[in-house]
């Protein structure tokens, strides 16, 4: 537990900085766009004149100076405030807070998903390297992991949605359905299944993948080799040694694929009309909202550190040395 909050704080620490950084070059990059929320909203309603214009930019406090503004930013953020949308009219906080439930449920269902059964079928695949059933998984995986999300989930949306009719077609849950508890999470799960799917089978690939790979690394160590020699069952063997050592790449591609996941969630959303955080970005991106853009971001970071703290964990967990290196250290 002392070695858990000890690697904890340090990885802590040293995630400031690179917060820091992203934070001011995603500012820095919103502000050299053309155009800004003010533009966007005076070209909404048909235009306006020059005393609205300037009236509107104070309001909004776009008339400072851009390091002005970013250092206003800055300590706002150090307030945990993400600022006020110009868009929506609301705070950034209250807006995400409504949204992030649905990529969180998206994305975590989804890595749930192609994790277990991702790893649990590369073992498979790797428990007799060379046989048929090695080959066939991987053949079949190399061809899912080809396809485009956003094109897997228009098939899979078409078949089961439109044909078959089996799944609702877009959402989260019926709108308006009045149901709650059990029955409310039943509509739900029954929205999720094609695009959790959709998104699911592309990262399940490449789990499959990275597990197969080390597995087949693995039977080539001395002490799989000494284990083969004692007279062990095969089965003991793989799950044992061979699976277990080959779990630690397979973390750390966890942990290395959790911002490729969070965006290819905002792509499922868009495709299924999920109102999360891809949604969300697509309509501050056309209102020019800038704090609403930043706020996206800064949360996006935010939760990919987060899911970079739990694999250091876990890690930590299935490898002893590295969490003695870390709180010695």
């Amino acid at each position: 537990m002392k070695r858990a909050i000890i690697l904890l704080r340090r990885r802590a620490i040293s995630s400031i900085p690179v917060l820091l950084i992203v934070v001011v070059f995603t500012f820095l990059l919103l502000e050299s766009a053309s155009g800004d929320a003010v533009d966007a909203y005076l070209g909404a309603i048909g235009g306006g004149d020059a005393a609205l214009r300037q009236s509107l930019r104070e309001s909004y406090g776009l008339d400072h100076s851009m390091f002005a503004r970013l250092w206003l930013y800055l300590s706002s953020l150090a307030r945990l405030d993400l600022g006020w949308s110009v868009a929506f009219g609301r705070p950034v906080a209250e807006l995400i807070a409504e949204r992030l439930p649905n990529t969180l449920l998206l994305m975590g269902s989804a890595t749930a998903l192609s994790f277990g059964l991702g790893s649990a079928l590369g073992i498979l695949a790797g428990a007799r390297p060379g046989t048929w059933r090695d080959r066939l998984l991987s053949i079949g995986s190399l061809i899912v992991y080809a396809i485009p999300s956003f094109w897997l989930g228009l098939v899979l949306s078409i078949a089961f949605s439109v044909k078959l009719r089996w799944f609702p077609i877009a959402g989260i849950e019926t709108i308006a359905s009045g149901k709650t508890g059990f029955s409310r999470a039943l509509d739900i799960s029954d929205h999720l299944v094609l695009p959790v799917g959709a998104l699911a089978l592309i990262y399940l690939a490449l789990f499959l993948r990275v597990m197969r790979a080390g597995m087949a690394e693995a039977w080539k160590l001395d002490f799989v080799l000494f284990a083969r020699a004692k007279g062990l069952s095969r089965s003991r063997i793989v799950l044992r040694h061979v699976a277990r050592n080959a779990l630690l790449p397979l973390v750390t591609m966890l942990g290395l694929q959790s911002a490729a996941m969070l965006g290819g969630s905002v792509v499922i959303e868009s495709v299924f009309a999920i109102p999360g955080f891809g949604r969300l970005a697509q309509e501050a991106v056309n209102g020019r909202d800038a704090p609403l853009l930043m706020g996206i971001i800064v949360t996006s970071a935010v939760l990919v550190i987060s899911v970079n703290f739990l694999v250091d964990l876990v890690y930590a967990a299935l490898d002893p040395r590295i969490g003695a290196s870390e709180g010695g250290a």
